[in-house]
């Protein structure tokens, strides 16, 4: 309960993965990579309920051995690489209201955002309150201004490839962003009925780029393991 509202935490982490086989589960600075997002959110101390959803049985032991709540296998039609986020989001969400009730706000978090910390779920959270929003994500400054990408020609020719008014340095193209996966935060109809999580009243919360890692990759569980293990250094030399 924060500011007299209650909050729901829903993980959502399936089986099945293509990019990293078994991601979920995979070993990470010497835990399973949902431990540090578990982790995360016990630590806040925002959510009233915290939840699980997943396909898997083991996936759904291990976040039970962290004290996470599974109370139900989602089925396997929402389990697929098409499967939209949104339509495992609305079984929760059901499940949630018919078996326990309506909670004012729902934080819906992947395990893929391991190096995002309590702290960036609890300022999500004031974000929240001080917009007065309906949603907040979670933002980092994106590496290369998108104005330098476009799609290739299948002859791979870089003609008209950068527009000119782009072709300058970095420092005098304006900062840009992008949703980097490790926070959606917002009122529960949004996820229910409205699932347009970019409307009128939908605010960011900026993160810094190496708390942004979203594991997609074995490079990206490398990256991870690398920044954690950075982390860990600072850590040690504060105790000094």
């Amino acid at each position: 309960m924060v500011n007299g509202k209650s909050f729901l935490c829903l993980m959502l982490a399936r089986g099945g993965s293509k990019g990293v086989v078994g991601k979920n589960l995979r070993i990470l600075n010497g835990m399973p990579l949902i431990y540090w997002t578990i982790k995360a959110v016990q630590e806040s101390g925002i959510f009233d309920r915290f939840i699980l959803s997943t396909d898997s049985q083991e996936i759904a032991e291990a976040a039970k051995s962290y004290g996470v709540e599974v109370p139900f296998l989602r089925p396997e039609e929402l389990a697929r690489d098409d499967s939209p986020a949104s339509d495992a989001i609305t079984h929760a969400l059901k499940w949630v209201e018919d078996n326990d009730k309506k909670y004012d706000y729902v934080q819906y978090i992947f395990p893929t955002a391991p190096l995002r910390t309590e702290e960036d779920i609890r300022n999500g959270v004031d974000v929240l309150f001080e917009k007065d929003a309906d949603m907040v994500l979670g933002v980092c400054e994106t590496s290369h201004p998108p104005s330098w990408s476009n799609v290739l020609p299948d002859d791979h020719s870089l003609r008209d490839f950068v527009k000119p008014e782009h072709m300058v340095n970095r420092q005098e193209l304006p900062a840009t962003y992008q949703i980097n996966g490790a926070i959606y935060v917002g009122k529960w109809d949004i996820f229910y009925y409205d699932k347009n999580y970019y409307g009128q009243n939908t605010y960011a919360y900026i993160m810094p780029i190496e708390r942004s890692v979203d594991i997609d990759s074995e490079f990206d569980l490398k990256q991870a393991e690398f920044l954690m293990g950075k982390q860990n250094d600072r850590a040690f030399e504060h105790c000094y």
